[in-house]
């Protein structure tokens, strides 16, 4: 039983990192503090810090929330596939990125990128 437990805290911790991840880059590339993404999804400071830092799940009525505004919840929990979906809102949400990066700041692909690895590994 205790073997479940430290998987399922394990796995909080590696989809909250995910999450912190997104924060990071989620105003077209730019990162917002814990306050202001709570905002954009209706949701407490709290939460958002407490489901970044693995000490709780990320819930399902967040998942949809970003969902919504183009990010792959899959990618949230597994750490698999793309960070943003193949939606119209998740390909204009990565365009909007990706073009940001390219006038202010290259390092933003890296970071994406580094961030599939470190969340895959």
């Amino acid at each position: 039983m205790q073997a479940v437990i430290t998987f399922m805290n394990q796995l909080q911790k590696l989809s909250g990192n995910r999450l912190k991840n997104i924060r990071e880059i989620f105003n077209e590339g730019s990162k917002l503090s814990a306050n202001q993404f709570a905002f954009l999804l209706d949701e407490s400071a709290d939460r958002i810090r407490n489901c970044e830092l693995g000490r709780t799940s990320i819930s399902i009525d967040i998942l949809k929330k970003l969902y919504e505004r183009g990010i792959n919840p899959s990618y949230i929990i597994t750490g698999e596939g793309d960070i943003f979906t193949d939606t119209p809102t998740g390909k204009e949400l990565r365009n909007k990125i990706l073009a940001k990066a390219n006038v202010i700041d290259h390092k933003l692909i890296d970071k994406i990128i580094e961030y599939k690895k470190v969340s895959n590994g």
